[in-house]
């Protein structure tokens, strides 16, 4: 399966503004996917995938991640719309014949990060906080993030921001976050 058809069944699963959300994190993985030298077409395939699930129903999502022995974080337990990401990346290999770990981890870690999610991970969780259509940032958010050196800075910006965020809204980051931000503060690097 190539990106075309795969935007495609995209299309057709998903309301017309989350796609155009999906869009816009395409074009973002797409950026950053050249500046450093990843795969640009499996990039943008799970720029397109990664929210292919976001409209199935919370309580399905945890009965269907718990008969697939899908790791689900005590934050997902609690708000199971989280596991849209962990759904997602179930059903990427199975609808694309495509079985790239790289893309699997991207997809299921683009919510809240992991030290495991990889450069391709790292593309996909910065793509999907920054693109355009995101009404919480400026032109000039995007260029603090976007200017990093690599991605280890940029997935610690987004961090910081999501630790701002839930400092405001009187709520503890979630724990894998807070690992992914402790592992490239000590000097972790993603996996390419």
């Amino acid at each position: 399966m190539d990106y075309t058809e795969l935007e495609k069944i995209v299309s057709q699963q998903m309301k017309a503004s989350r796609f155009e959300h999906s869009l816009g994190v395409v074009e973002v993985c797409e950026v950053l996917s050249r500046r450093f030298r990843l795969d640009v077409e499996l990039s943008r395939m799970t720029g397109i995938f990664h929210d292919w699930a976001r409209y199935m129903d919370g309580s399905k999502m945890l009965s269907f991640c718990r008969k697939n022995s899908i790791e689900v974080y005590a934050e997902e337990e609690a708000s199971p719309m989280l596991l849209h990401g962990a759904v997602a990346a179930w059903y990427f290999p199975r609808i694309t014949n495509i079985w790239d770990d790289r893309a699997v981890k991207a997809i299921r870690n683009h919510t809240l990060a992991s030290p495991d999610m990889g450069a391709l991970g790292a593309v996909l969780y910065v793509a999907d906080y920054s693109e355009k259509g995101r009404r919480h940032l400026d032109d000039n958010d995007r260029l603090i993030i976007w200017g990093k050196p690599n991605l280890e800075q940029m997935v610690l910006e987004v961090l910081k921001r999501e630790e701002e965020y839930s400092f405001t809204v009187s709520r503890p980051m979630a724990d894998i976050s807070v690992k992914t931000r402790d592992f490239l503060l000590s000097g972790g690097k993603f996996e390419i």
